[in-house]
């Protein structure tokens, strides 16, 4: 651990797939993790594989998101066999409902663009509707299907990344904050922690929300947190399994709780779970299946995703620093890009081949002046 060809800030999920990455190309990686931050994403993510579900016509991200998607499909059993553990992955497709005239003819149009575009879409009728989810509400007008979105478990993701990871040989650094980047004539040279300095061949900063606070950076960096609040209610009895979005919030089957959320706040570092943003949740969830209009609330917690201006994430070399490299800013996509994220740095690290454009995530178009 001398002097490893990689130290990456951060040991959420976006670090530890960049390692895991970055180590099945036979680079030494070290991970620096400070420990758990209140409100830290990677703990709190419902796990949102939605590329389809949340994009909008003329995205940039959408062919990057759709193929981030699709490797999960291909990362899930890899990682049962090497770690054992079972990320919950779902691919039963994600459901989003029209209550009003107005939400009708917006969940049609996306239905049209994205079939257009060569992606699977369909049109439900309410009828359509309740035979996949019989306990939703009547008031629906119909419903947009993405029959390839899905979901993760987020905390059995990151613990499967981190053995994969580790078994790789990326040695962990596990409470120590990374201070300050340490930035010569050259180039990188390293870090500065609360205990030491540690030299490297290269930094991946990927620190999520915090990642524009640490010292040393070779210019501002865009990434502010946006909160946000989910509950844990009951999963109403005898109800199959679905993702529904509706009313500007979700609701996602997890065991045997409905995880609903969830609010988009500015409210800077602040995760504190709110009464306001409790009610809100409770009115979506109860919007969507009447049935957990008295559901007790059996959980409840907030996270702070790290936005960038643009609301997409910055992933790549920094322009003008040779060995200092971007993970970060994936907002409410970094469950759903992670694993791709990954694979997209150790690519652009070790020259390999790169599948798609990546000028919608490069790190210089901030800072063209």
């Amino acid at each position: 651990m001398s002097h490893p060809d990689v130290l990456i800030v951060g040991g959420g999920i976006v670090g530890m797939c960049c390692a895991r990455a970055m180590a099945h190309r036979d680079h030494e990686v070290v991970v620096v993790e400070s420990g758990p931050k209140t409100g830290a994403a990677s703990l709190i993510a419902a796990g949102m594989l939605a590329p389809q579900a949340e994009s909008a016509a003329e995205d940039p991200m959408l062919e990057l998101a759709v193929r981030a998607r699709d490797l999960y499909v291909e990362l899930a059993p890899v990682l049962l066999d090497e770690v054992g553990i079972d990320v919950g992955l779902w691919t039963g497709g994600i459901i989003q409902v029209a209550f009003t005239d107005e939400e009708l003819a917006e969940r049609k149009r996306e239905v049209a663009w994205q079939r257009q575009s060569g992606f699977t879409a369909e049109w439900l009728t309410p009828d359509e509707v309740r035979a996949r989810a019989p306990g939703i509400s009547g008031e629906i007008q119909g419903a947009a299907y993405a029959p390839e979105d899905g979901s993760v478990d987020p905390q059995a993701l990151l613990e499967a990344m981190t053995k994969s990871a580790e078994s790789k040989g990326v040695t962990t650094i596990r409470g120590e904050d990374v201070t300050s980047l340490l930035i010569g004539a050259a180039g990188i040279e390293g870090v500065q922690t609360t205990n030491r300095s540690i030299s490297a061949g290269a930094v991946v900063l990927a620190a999520g929300a915090w990642s524009g606070r640490i010292g040393g950076l070779a210019r501002p960096l865009s990434v502010e947190p946006i909160k946000g609040q989910i509950a844990a209610l009951d999963w109403p009895a005898d109800e199959p399994p679905a993702i529904i979005y509706g009313g500007g919030g979700y609701v996602i089957k997890r065991g045997h709780e409905a995880i609903a959320g969830s609010t988009m706040e500015h409210v800077g570092f602040d995760a504190t779970v709110t009464e306001e943003g409790l009610t809100w949740i409770r009115r979506i969830a109860s919007d969507i299946y009447p049935a957990l209009a008295n559901a007790e609330v059996r959980r409840s917690w907030a996270g702070l995703r790290p936005q960038t201006p643009d609301g997409r994430p910055i992933i790549g070399p920094d322009p003008n620093v040779p060995g200092l490299w971007y993970a970060t800013g994936h907002g409410r996509n970094g469950i759903l890009l992670a694993g791709y994220t990954g694979e997209i740095l150790a690519q652009l690290f070790s020259a390999e081949p790169i599948e798609h454009d990546l000028c919608c995530i490069n790190p210089d178009r901030f800072w063209h002046w």
